[in-house]
């Protein structure tokens, strides 16, 4: 059994990491849909968000990824509230990738993206793996910035399609040992 971790925010009540159960899948489209927006609104067309969050955000796909023990599927809870999320899973032996993680734009700022990140990290390093590595648009400066500050190197680029738009993606990579 994994214990939430707390953090104390200086200006709110306590933020409660947990891993996401399926009740907190209406939380985590809407911190998607507000986070994708803020973060990528002026990188891609709103066609492709909007084709994203229906792919990726399907409220039953999300259920099932909750449940997946392959998948570490963690909140940021505020009460009863989700203000954030992280979730990925391995990529192979040695490295587990981060699929994404968002955290309400008016609670950006307050650490609690950094501590979804460290409770990942902890998570997969206790699971034996080496490194996390995750992908960020080469245009989004905010997500770069933060993976950076947190000792991700940018260690590689790549052209990808998403949902039909051409963008640059750079992937970050992290040692946890």
């Amino acid at each position: 059994m994994v214990l939430p971790v707390e953090c104390e925010l200086p200006d709110m009540a306590a933020v409660t990491i947990r891993d996401a159960v399926p009740t907190d899948v209406e939380g985590i489209t809407r911190v998607a849909e507000q986070g994708w927006t803020a973060a990528d609104g002026d990188i891609l067309a709103d066609a492709t968000i909007e084709a994203a969050l229906a792919e990726w955000y399907d409220p039953s796909l999300t259920r099932e990824r909750i449940a997946d023990d392959d998948v570490t599927y963690l909140v940021a809870a505020q009460a009863d509230t989700v203000v954030g999320y992280a979730s990925g899973a391995a990529v192979d032996d040695a490295v587990v990738g981060l699929g994404s993680i968002y955290v309400l734009p008016d609670h950006w700022g307050k650490g609690i993206g950094t501590t979804l990140l460290s409770e990942f990290e902890t998570r997969w390093s206790g699971r034996g793996r080496d490194a996390v590595q995750l992908f960020v648009l080469a245009d989004n400066t905010v997500g770069q910035s933060f993976y950076r500050a947190r000792g991700y190197e940018a260690v590689g680029e790549r052209e990808a399609d998403l949902f039909g738009e051409t963008v640059q993606e750079r992937r970050y990579q992290k040692e946890l040992r």
